[in-house]
């Protein structure tokens, strides 16, 4: 397995439960949450921190081209807009040290704005949209949940889960981590992120956790994609929680799919006795 990744000492990065201080939203279940993520985490041989060092992640994205797109603006210290009063990521580490897995989040108070203005006019990704988008970039919104997120958002991206890791449940795993750790820092009212129609087509936005789905973003001409022909996912602070509630249960019923895929599979190609 090669890793093309910036190592990290152990003993200078915190466990993540060690680093969460529970501010909004119910902390005693939100505790024993976080408690059982990280678990589940190390169970899968990936042990979770908290970081606020963007240009750490700006380097794990930028050594891992090959198994991951260009990092959204919104999430790129480069361009001024994130750093710890609006933003975090998860870092996930195998047991030498090696970043394996990433969780962004990006909060934004919309106030009586909402998810649509701040897509169209590319605020969502630039502090100066009019300075700092390339030619021709533009974000087109045609889907109707974007004209009803408001007040308090969190934009969750940024997730990158190294190819070895990948059949670990991880998917499963870090989104949700990153929409409870928004919710008790920030009290969100919704979590959103956009997910290309291929991902979805594969299930990605349902392993997330996401159940309100619906296409119509057009992003085109980014530093970070070419073009995408997304989709909208999205949850409210009551649909967080519920699934928060419902993750141990989740992830049992993913680790019996799984089971049973690979006996499936191993059926397939014993040979005939």
């Amino acid at each position: 397995m090669t890793i093309h990744t910036p190592k990290i000492k152990q003993s200078l990065s915190r466990r993540l439960p060690d680093q969460i201080t529970l501010r909004h939203g119910p902390r005693p279940e939100l505790g024993r949450f976080f408690l059982a993520a990280d678990k589940a985490a190390r169970e899968r041989g990936v042990t979770l921190s908290l970081s606020t060092d963007f240009e750490m992640l700006r380097e794990v994205n930028a050594r891992n081209y090959g198994s991951w797109h260009g990092l959204a603006p919104s999430f790129d210290c480069a361009y001024g807009g994130i750093d710890r009063s609006c933003g975090f990521w998860i870092m996930g580490r195998d047991e030498d040290g090696n970043v394996v897995t990433t969780q962004a989040a990006r909060f934004f108070d919309l106030g009586e704005e909402t998810l649509a203005d701040y897509l169209t006019s590319l605020r969502l990704f630039y502090p100066d949209p009019e300075r700092q988008k390339l030619p021709e970039e533009s974000c087109l919104v045609s889907c109707s949940a974007a004209t009803r997120i408001s007040r308090r958002v969190v934009y969750s991206g940024g997730t990158w889960i190294h190819p070895d890791y990948r059949k670990r449940l991880m998917p499963m795993i870090l989104p949700r981590i990153s929409r409870a750790l928004a919710l008790t820092l920030w009290d969100t009212d919704y979590t959103f992120s956009m997910v290309s129609h291929a991902l979805v087509a594969k299930g990605v936005a349902r392993a997330y956790g996401y159940r309100n789905v619906e296409p119509g973003i057009r992003w085109m001409n980014s530093a970070s994609e070419i073009r995408l022909d997304g989709t909208l996912v999205w949850m409210d602070r009551a649909e967080l929680l519920a699934d928060m509630h419902r993750f141990d249960e989740t992830l049992q019923a993913a680790e019996e799919n799984q089971r049973r895929r690979a006996a499936e599979t191993a059926r397939q190609v014993s040979p005939a006795i």
